[in-house]
């Protein structure tokens, strides 16, 4: 799913990400260095236009890859952590492949790049791009080798300098085809199955293009005598993306399908303390995560995301469980204390919450979700009490939450699902009609009160939350059938 709540990134986020791209760029450049000295034989003339060549074809390489994100995909820059993981990934499969092709050009595995962004990104586009300019490199950096080292340097198949460039074409072609095909066989990114089924279906296809591409050449039997290398290549991406990946996501704390999983598993740390010292709390939360989970696919927003920002977003109450209503047994500390110490407690959960999620290096997307989801909306029963118990005026910022307005559609989904889920708990007899009404109005005080200023939650997109939670809890407005002996339906 695109992600929302796209912001124009900062300078700095700007400067971080040149950094990054500049730094990749010299990996590229100093391995390629490395090689062509050590490893290969270069020729004295033409070395240093050679050198430049090589340099100023990285710059652009890598330039576009930035002016893309800058321009299509501004929320990996305004979250370098993205930009520079898929950069390294990029950086990584460049300097594996060039040091493959010593044994074969054959070697170098059609779409590995693809199948490690595809798992990494938010967005299946990503994964094309980089892994298309990184295929471009590796086609480049081994045609300026072969001119520095007068076309000696086929490494395995043999022939002349012409049918090295027949080859190296050919892989290249099959390596953007690949890219091309991964994002789309690629559906569902939490089924192991499907990775398989798209590693098998590229090491067949790259196979069948290359012997198709084979046959028109004059040197076919040659070259067709080595194809089985590319069953080779192409289980490489496969194998190496599901090694690689999940070092990469703790790495770099990203936010993927498959982390979103692991992070709604019931034996997660902070889902067990919740469970554990505040059960009340851990209900509450699965029902919200139900709600915003349903929302989000409404909306065409990201399920997953939502599903796990709901798991966590109360984590804060951890501090003081006691004092929220799903966690008492009857008893009420606040009916002990002063309205302003009550309305402390209870707005601190939102900053204790993310400190709590940083704390524990949950992705910062989850832990913004913690910081927002009341934004800065008055807690009116304390607010109301002190006014009672006060002669002056009551400044309304002093019962109010400190935290965050949403930036994000997740969030604003979220800060509708929680209130909505506690109302409608809180009533006696929810029906359609009443329900209904009641989140008409949560909706519209927040809107009054500026909450979705932020985020690009829109009148539309509010109206079909507020339908699917009234689907949501359809079952609980039906009337029951009465039987003779007394029973319900």
């Amino acid at each position: 799913m695109k992600p929302d709540g796209i912001r124009k990134y900062t300078t700095k986020q700007l400067l971080e990400a040149v950094a990054a791209t500049v730094l990749c760029g010299l990996i590229v450049v100093w391995a390629c260095i490395i090689k062509y000295y050590v490893i290969g034989d270069p020729v004295t003339a033409g070395i240093w236009f050679c050198m430049l060549t090589l340099v100023i074809s990285v710059a652009v390489f890598m330039g576009g890859v930035l002016l893309f994100a800058m321009v299509s995909r501004t929320y990996i820059i305004a979250h370098p952590r993205y930009y520079i993981a898929f950069l390294s990934v990029v950086t990584l499969t460049f300097v594996a492949h060039l040091y493959l092709s010593i044994l074969s050009p054959l070697l170098i595995a059609p779409g590995m790049t693809a199948m490690m962004i595809v798992q990494l990104s938010r967005q299946k586009q990503d994964a094309f791009i980089f892994n298309m300019v990184e295929a471009l490199m590796i086609f480049w950096a081994l045609v300026v080798e072969s001119v520095m080292t007068d076309g000696e340097v086929f490494m395995g198949i043999g022939g002349g300098s012409g049918l090295y460039l027949w080859l190296l074409s050919s892989i290249t072609v099959i390596n953007i085809g690949a890219g091309a095909v991964i994002p789309l066989v690629i559906r569902d990114k939490t089924k192991r199955l499907n990775y398989l089924m798209a590693g098998v279906c590229i090491m067949l296809g790259s196979v069948a293009i290359f012997v198709l591409m084979a046959l028109v050449h004059s040197e076919r039997d040659h070259v067709l005598g080595n194809f089985w290398l590319l069953f080779i290549s192409g289980a490489v991406p496969l194998v190496v993306s599901q090694i690689v990946n999940p070092i990469v996501e703790s790495a770099f704390n990203l936010i993927t399908d498959s982390r979103l999983s692991e992070l709604t598993d019931s034996r997660r740390p902070l889902l067990r303390r919740l469970a554990t010292e505040a059960a009340g709390t851990y209900n509450h939360s699965l029902a919200v995560a139900n709600l915003a989970e349903t929302c989000a696919s409404a909306i065409g927003e990201d399920p997953y995301l939502a599903r796990a920002a709901a798991y966590y977003h109360d984590v804060g109450k951890l501090a003081n469980p006691s004092y929220f209503a799903e966690n008492q047994a009857g008893y009420n500390p606040h009916d002990d204390i002063l309205p302003e110490v009550s309305a402390e407690i209870i707005r601190s959960h939102t900053t204790d919450g993310y400190k709590l999620l940083k704390a524990y290096r949950l992705p910062e997307e989850i832990a913004r979700v913690a910081i927002e989801h009341h934004g800065t909306m008055p807690i009116t029963v304390f607010y109301e009490r002190a006014k009672k118990l006060t002669d002056g005026e009551v400044d309304v910022a002093d019962y109010s939450y400190h935290g965050e307005t949403p930036t994000t559609k997740i969030a604003g989904i979220i800060m509708i699902c929680d209130s909505s889920e506690a109302a409608i708990r809180a009533m006696d007899k929810p029906d359609g009609e009443r329900v209904d009404k009641l989140l008409r109005s949560i909706i519209e005080t927040r809107i009054k009160l500026g909450q979705f200023d932020r985020c690009k939650l829109s009148l539309l997109d509010m109206d079909i939350i507020r339908k699917t939670i009234i689907n949501a809890y359809g079952g609980l407005f039906h009337k029951r059938v009465k039987y003779p002996g007394g029973e319900k339906e």
